[in-house]
């Protein structure tokens, strides 16, 4: 199977652009690519007609139309497409947000299922990001930035009715966002309890009161999770996923690993090879 470690706008290996669109595409290679893979950007997705899977860091997603799908940096995802699938991509970096200053990691969940009234107004956004990309006019960069922006916001609107993100105390969203900063160097809540000024039980009590899981979870989730990713889409060995992920010793290592998924770091490798190949 190729392995990609990443790719960049396009899905290119060599990073040339910090936007893209593409509205009602239908099996497109040269927007989503027919394997397993990780971004380094953000992408949203709009299915329109058709369905599949989309296996979204090894969690699986029914895809069907009116479903929007919004993926982050260093997510590994993959269609698994039916048939035909047509649907619009929007596909930008952080790095082409900063000038007005938002904040992309809004609280919008992996996917949302939109009604008509909500249809309505990403299409005439879509449209709009669209026709700005190609119209060559003075300032259409700072417009478009704009309306990614507010589409965001729209989305995030949106999933509040059915989403628990948007209710989660400061404190508790600022650990996550902590822990996928300083996770591979960091494994102890009391380091992130002294850095938030609290005590490490009522950081526990947040996260089984919100989350229910402790805080220590969150931090071995997130450990997983990167196993998982490098295990999928690198060459690097073992030995080597162990030691770039700060583990000192392979046996610990894989004991740790094995207790989180029940298999091996191997044995995962190779079951996921076969299944995304």
């Amino acid at each position: 199977m190729k392995k990609v470690s990443g790719l960049q706008i396009g899905h290119s290996s060599i990073k040339d652009k910090d936007f893209k669109i593409e509205c009602d595409v239908i099996n497109d290679k040269n927007v989503e690519v027919p394997f397993s893979h990780r971004h380094y950007f953000y992408a949203i997705y709009w299915i329109h007609e058709g369905n599949g899977m989309h296996i979204i860091d090894f969690e699986e997603y029914e895809m069907r139309p009116d479903r929007v799908f919004f993926i982050k940096p260093e997510q590994v995802h993959f269609m698994q497409i039916e048939g035909s699938l047509k649907y619009s991509a929007l596909q930008f970096t952080e790095d082409f947000m900063i000038p007005i200053n938002s904040k992309v990691e809004k609280e919008i969940p992996v996917y949302i299922d939109i009604d008509k009234n909500e249809k309505s107004r990403i299409e005439i956004l879509f449209n709009q990001i669209q026709k700005e990309s190609v119209s060559r006019l003075p300032n259409s960069t700072v417009i478009i930035r704009s309306e990614i922006n507010t589409l965001l916001l729209d989305l995030e609107r949106m999933a509040m009715p059915i989403s628990n993100f948007s209710i989660l105390p400061d404190l508790l969203c600022k650990y996550r966002e902590m822990i996928d900063k300083n996770f591979i160097k960091e494994r102890q809540v009391q380091f992130y309890a002294t850095q938030l000024g609290v005590c490490p039980n009522y950081m526990n009590v947040l996260t089984r009161k919100f989350l229910g899981k402790s805080a220590l979870e969150l931090i071995n989730e997130r450990t997983v999770l990167e196993i998982k990713r490098m295990l999928l889409r690198s060459d690097f060995t073992i030995s080597e996923i162990a030691y770039r992920l700060g583990f000192n010793e392979l046996s610990y290592f894989s004991r740790f690993f094995r207790l989180k998924t029940g298999m091996t770091p191997q044995k995962f490798r190779d079951s996921m090879n076969k299944m995304y190949q």
